[in-house]
């Protein structure tokens, strides 16, 4: 009888790509383990910016930015540093929270553990979702969070638009979608429930 441990790890990862935070797990090297589609499109913005990521296949187009790769060489280097690191970029709405994880066996070296944050920056920006908050936006597609974050922080359906760069009826069909998915009857209700 085969282990099912490979099982269980495949299940784990297929589970952690709908989170809707970047993870991101680099080597004590700095190199990339594993990261999911969040972590991919949040890494694209960092090293090529807003305009130029969209674009871009994140996932194909990968790459540690490099001042993510320097604070972990910082923690790395540094045996009296404070074994979590943040970094930010306010302006652009890019956060990094760094923790190295030491190894808890000889044949596993330390590791980073990376979370990885991208939203438009509003006054709002700084408040942390609540686990509940995050199980609901795990119900919704990528594109969806992507509104229904904005609608979190209170901007209206024309200023989403052109901040995505959709058209206003993209935007109200989403809107209309995660009123679906999340069983609600408007906005003003989605908010509500983002930032409890």
């Amino acid at each position: 009888m085969s282990s099912p441990a490979p099982a269980l790890l495949d299940h784990v990862l297929t589970m952690l790509e709908d989170v809707p935070v970047g993870l991101l797990l680099l080597d004590a090297d700095c190199q990339p383990l594993w990261f999911n589609e969040e972590a991919a499109r949040a890494c694209a913005v960092w090293n090529h910016g807003e305009r130029h990521a969209a674009a871009l296949r994140a996932r194909s187009a990968f790459k540690v930015p490099p001042v993510l790769a320097e604070a972990c060489a910082q923690l790395r280097d540094d045996p009296t540093a404070e074994p979590v690191k943040v970094v930010s970029e306010n302006a652009r709405g890019l956060h990094a929270r760094i923790k190295l994880q030491h190894a808890r066996t000889t044949d596993v070296g330390h590791a980073f553990h990376i979370q990885l944050d991208y939203r438009r920056p509003r006054g709002d920006r700084h408040r942390p979702l609540s686990p509940g908050a995050v199980a609901l936006l795990a119900r919704l597609s990528e594109r969806e969070r992507e509104v229904a974050m904005r609608v979190r922080e209170g901007m209206r359906t024309a200023e989403i638009a052109a901040e995505l760069r959709r058209s206003p009826l993209t935007i109200k069909t989403q809107l209309a979608a995660i009123f679906t998915k999340l069983g609600v009857r408007g906005r003003t209700r989605v908010a509500a429930l983002l930032n409890r």
